[in-house]
């Protein structure tokens, strides 16, 4: 009986349950969906990582090693379970050349290793470890893509032919934020290309398990191990591999919460609609004694069986499309192997999803409850909420959901966006590391950058390692950056930069590790002298581990790591011809550096995960523009529906159906313009500091929008008023079937 009553009122009101479906079944596709995505990405990061075995610490250094040193640390420190050193031959870009593409303008530190020994793997397309012979060469998978490769072509290293064996998973370096990329090759390949190349160490080492990496890489540090270069750990790998598709989830997660808050409003508004439609049936069940529980039940089985139908609908829809948002996710780290955690991720999203909408519809129906038959029979009370309103929220949540992704999108596209990142807001930026004497060779670079006279602004910053000396008296190991940091500043969330002898300036992950704010005090030591520093600024970074600090001035003479050169140059000078002429005579100089264009390095580095969000960003604005048209129509013709008997008087005393829309189209005037402008606040303002908890994370804090005015304040504006006059046109075209003489016979 229950059954026959709920399908006639689903047919009798087959508007408003397919709209209820429709609701359901985006909430459930998109929580679906970023189930898929999310749980996929770790998964398969972790995989990748378990099936290479990566190091949970690794010490790069250019310069000559002491193994037997090395082979002491291993044997006395009962944190390590193996050790290994492997080669890596870097090469000049521009002597790489893929099946005709050249390297010359990548921004990535490319060169060629052998396979790995004890652990630390490189893996081939179904994640097993590769075995290359003489003459072949696997080549980083990320650039299979981006330069059109294919397995059997030509890969060129100076003079030196390879054959195209297959593509390679590196576990450490997959993602292009990590700067380095391996090529593998066989050992007498290798042999043969060393003169082409500058050799260095990759020192790694597998911990016990609970073994703390941080702590570990301070006694690294201590015992005076070889440090010429960057150290990294296994967190930092996962963080580096999980983030660029990591953004892309995010945003997927917030357009989804906002689509589950438009959901709530319009399945509540769709049902109080069909409550003030049933007022008198409600009235005549409670009079004849029907119980307001079982009045309730029909509702509530009604609303249970479409949002069955709609959780179903939605996984399906997720099923379909998860494969193309995933597909960058499976090229990089390939598959999980076990997809169970993948499905039962997604239906409890979307039973959490279903659950939170049926919560809605529950307490919804409770405004039926002290509703007496008499009431609902003379219509004293009204159900119906403020009408307009809804609306208006719909139209504010679309336009937030629209203008998220897009200003995210603006914001990695920024060549600001790198000073989140802890790299300085210039034009170009010239690395000098894993090589000799660095000291003396960023002073040779310094000079012929003062003399020339393109060079509008420049700096040079060199990094040193530093001990920080706790409270309780131990000690941990930190990377300092001492310079000019004013000349090209990060973003600090908090203070300024070091300007003064006995300022420092910490990373956001430092500060938090060492639970300091600005205005606290720091032991530096170095060479056994401690000296205290003030904490005068926050910062974002995410490189060197995420781990390091800013002084103008250090008072001792410490290990120098590397050099950093920032520059600009001044107007009129062409940028691409200036990195050529000065890559030339630093080499014919005999110094080995690394300058990238920071807009080009921004492209390079963030390409992926730009490509990615422009998709999500996409699927936003279809979701959003789908969403206010079906409410704006379905609200416009459930209004013309309430008003039908107000429309046939207007016809019968002369106005014609044009004139009876231009009022309607009046009232909704107000509505737009307030949900535009709400949206537009909201997206800009909460937006930013949303993605900015997440990016906080990760340690880039103070994160702030970079607002494509264009496209926030006139193409989104644009779509959202033609989605609305369109969806409003089509709830009007009722208006031509209500006839004059109908007032005459309404009937209370």
């Amino acid at each position: 009986m229950k059954k026959r009553i709920i399908w006639n009122d689903i047919k009798g009101n087959w508007l408003l349950a397919v709209t209820t479906w429709l609701f359901m079944t985006i909430s459930a596709f998109m929580f679906a969906l970023t189930c898929f995505l999310f749980v996929s990405l770790l998964g398969s990061v972790d995989a990748l990582m378990e099936k290479a075995q990566t190091p949970d610490f690794l010490q790069m250094h250019a310069g000559e090693i002491s193994e037997t040193e090395l082979l002491r640390f291993a044997q006395e420190n009962e944190q390590i379970k193996d050790y290994q050193t492997l080669n890596f031959l870097n090469l000049e870009n521009s002597s790489i050349i893929l099946d005709g593409n050249s390297l010359a303008d990548s921004t990535q530190d490319n060169g060629v290793c052998v396979q790995s020994r004890n652990f630390d793997y490189l893996l081939d397309l179904d994640n097993k470890i590769i075995q290359v012979s003489d003459g072949e060469i696997y080549v980083p998978v990320c650039y299979r893509k981006e330069y059109d490769l294919a397995v059997g072509e030509n890969v060129q290293i100076g003079e030196n032919s390879f054959i195209l064996a297959g593509f390679l998973r590196d576990s450490q370096m997959n993602s292009m934020m990590a700067s380095s990329k391996r090529f593998l090759v066989s050992e007498g390949d290798y042999e043969k290309l060393k003169e082409t190349g500058s050799e260095e160490y990759l020192i790694e080492f597998l911990l016990q398990e609970g073994a703390d990496s941080n702590i570990f890489a301070t006694e690294y540090t201590d015992k005076g191990l070889p440090s010429n270069g960057p150290a990294i750990t296994k967190p930092l790998i996962r963080m580096m591999n999980a983030l660029s598709d990591g953004l892309m989830i995010v945003v997927i997660l917030l357009v989804s919460v906002v689509l589950l808050l438009i959901s709530m409003l319009c399945i509540r508004f769709t049902l109080l609609t069909q409550l003030e439609a049933d007022r008198k049936e409600i009235g005549m069940l409670k009079a004849i004694g029907i119980s307001r529980g079982d009045i309730r039940q029909l509702y509530n089985l009604k609303f249970l069986a479409l949002s069955g139908l709609g959780t179903v609908t939605g996984l399906l829809l997720a099923l379909l499309v998860r494969g193309t948002l995933s597909a960058q996710i499976q090229e990089l780290y390939g598959a999980s192997g076990n997809q169970l955690p993948e499905y039962l991720a997604a239906f409890a999203g979307v039973a959490l999803t279903e659950g939170i909408l049926l919560c809605s519809v529950r307490r919804t129906l409770k405004c039926t409850e002290n509703l007496s038959a008499v009431e609902a029979l003379t219509r004293q009370r009204q159900l119906f909420s403020p009408q307009y309103l809804i609306v208006t929220l719909v139209i504010a949540l679309g336009i937030f959901m629209m203008i998220l992704p897009q200003n995210l999108l603006s914001m990695i596209s920024s060549p600001q966006f790198v000073t989140y990142m802890g790299i300085g807001d210039a034009q170009i930026r010239l690395d000098i590391r894993q090589t000799e004497d660095i000291a003396g060779k960023t002073e040779q670079v310094e000079k012929m950058l003062a003399g020339d006279g393109q060079v509008a602004r420049s700096v040079a910053l060199r990094t040193t390692s530093c001990r920080v000396i706790l409270t309780d008296g131990s000690y941990t190991s930190l990377q300092v950056e001492e310079g000019i940091h004013t000349t090209f500043p990060v973003t600090y969330a908090e203070g300024e930069a070091p300007k003064e002898k006995n300022e420092i300036a910490l990373s956001y992950m430092c500060a938090d590790e060492l639970g300091l704010s600005v205005g606290d005090k720091l032991l530096l030591s170095m060479n056994e002298n401690a000296q205290e520093y003030t904490v005068c600024g926050i910062y974002s970074d995410i490189t060197n581990g995420g781990k390091t600090a800013k002084a103008a001035y250090l008072h001792d003479d410490g290990p120098l790591m590397w050099s950093v050169l920032y520059i600009s140059l001044k107007d009129g000078a062409v940028r691409e011809q200036w990195l050529s002429e000065y890559t030339k005579i630093l080499s014919d100089s005999g110094i080995s550096a690394k300058m990238v264009d920071i807009q080009e390095y921004v492209a390079g580095t963030y390409g992926q995960t730009i490509q990615e969000i422009r998709m999500a960003a996409w699927l936003a604005v279809v979701a959003a523009v789908l969403v206010m048209f079906v409410v704006v129509a379905l609200f416009t013709r459930l209004l013309v529906a309430k008003d039908r008997c107000d429309i046939s008087l207007r016809k019968a005393i002369g106005f014609n159906g044009r004139d009876i829309k231009e009022v309607y189209l009046l009232r909704y005037l107000p509505v737009l313009l307030a949900g535009i402008l709400a949206g537009i606040l909201s997206g800009n303002l909460l937006g930013g500091k949303l993605v900015g908890l997440f990016l906080k994370t990760l340690g880039a804090t103070g994160f702030r929008f970079q607002i494509d005015y264009k496209t926030v304040c006139v193409w989104i504006p644009v779509i959202t008023v033609l989605t609305v006059f369109c969806a409003i046109l089509l709830g009007l075209l009722e208006i031509k079937n209500v006839r004059a003489y109908e007032c005459c016979m309404e009937k209370e």
